[in-house]
């Protein structure tokens, strides 16, 4: 077994442990996510994305072809920039 492979399956294993402190997610190992992925994390529907997305709302996101993908940091940074101030 050469190295290479055996330093990709230590960051594999890794990557499927994480630590006790900060958990791996989905967002850490994949920098992309779906309309599916996104609506779970926004806790709304595929459909009001497209919507938002023909109305030039919403989080920012990337056309590869014909699939739409959005950034988790694109949508960390919605999430900032619509939270309200507490009163």
């Amino acid at each position: 077994m050469d190295d290479d492979q055996l330093d990709e399956e230590d960051w594999y294993s890794t990557a499927r442990s994480g630590t006790a402190e900060k958990p791996v997610t989905r967002a850490d190992v994949c920098e992309l996510a779906t309309p599916a992925e996104t609506a779970k994390y926004l806790r709304t529907t595929v459909g009001k994305l497209a919507n938002d997305r023909y109305l030039g709302v919403g989080p920012r996101y990337m056309k590869y072809g014909r699939s739409v993908l959005y950034p988790w940091d694109a949508l960390r940074a919605f999430i900032d920039e619509n939270t309200a101030d507490s009163l």
